[in-house]
């Protein structure tokens, strides 16, 4: 039973939980949680080994076995010491450290989701659980978002991550994307308050890439640039406007609506 912080596996635990340049570096990124560790494995996740109290829940423990059996490497730790590594306030017994895969985007998408400088991470991972549940096939993250696999994010996103396809890209990268390397071009959409059509009188069954701004200034200059075109969601007047997550889910439920997914 690991019982000392200074244990190597504990310090990079610690590390990846507290440092994008350590996750970066290392190509890893940390799973806490029962649920979470479940999805991954079920995703295909590719864990490099997991540490776990004596106080963990059968589902838990369930989950501890098919990682030996997988040969991956567990490790027990004492509960003291779990509760000073863990992210949350009530650690659920297990840390699984996982190999950041790199998202292969192919070239046949119909719709896509653009974040441009979504700094919080609730938001962030608010974003992303809607995209998987809402059929958006992929999201593309630009240069001052929140790193999709920081803790926060993780938990926001309730196995989101598992779903789609997550990539970090420029705007202008992103703009390539979508009229150049998609088979079929994707018209690209910016969310704004106070411009364009009303969502519900747009036509969100084509091809699309929905651009959701930052919660402080919304989209850059740099990316209102590419834009096709400008999208707005009602609202009554003299209130205040959208946070990023609720305006982001409106629009992506509208384009499922629209769309007639079901």
């Amino acid at each position: 039973m690991i019982t000392s912080s200074q244990n190597s596996k504990v310090k990079l635990i610690r590390g990846l939980l507290s440092s994008k340049k350590d996750r970066d570096e290392s190509g890893l990124y940390v799973i806490e949680g029962v649920h979470l560790a479940e999805e991954a494995l079920n995703a295909g996740g590719q864990p490099e080994f997991a540490l776990f109290t004596v106080q963990l829940s059968n589902r838990g423990q369930a989950v501890i076995q098919s990682l030996t059996d997988k040969k991956c490497e567990v490790e027990e730790v004492s509960p003291e010491l779990m509760d000073r590594i863990s992210d949350t306030q009530n650690s659920q017994g297990i840390l699984m450290a996982v190999h950041a895969s790199q998202a292969r985007l192919g070239d046949s998408l119909n719709l896509v989701m653009a974040l441009d400088q979504v700094r919080d991470p609730g938001n962030m991972g608010t974003l992303l659980r809607s995209a998987a549940a809402l059929g958006v096939q992929a999201v593309f993250l630009t240069q001052g978002s929140a790193d999709a696999y920081a803790p926060k994010v993780l938990r926001s996103g309730m196995g989101a991550h598992f779903k789609l396809k997550i990539a970090s890209m420029s705007p202008e990268e992103i703009h390539a994307f979508c009229k150049s390397t998609n088979k079929q071009a994707l018209d690209i959409l910016l969310a704004d308050s106070g411009k364009g059509r009303l969502c519900w009188e747009e036509d969100l069954t084509r091809p699309l890439c929905l651009v959701i701004g930052g919660e402080a200034a919304g989209a850059g200059d740099d990316f209102r640039q590419i834009i096709d075109a400008f999208v707005q969601i009602p609202m009554l007047d003299n209130t205040e406007s959208y946070n990023a997550a609720v305006a982001g889910s409106i629009l992506m439920y509208e384009t499922f609506r629209q769309r007639k997914v079901l």
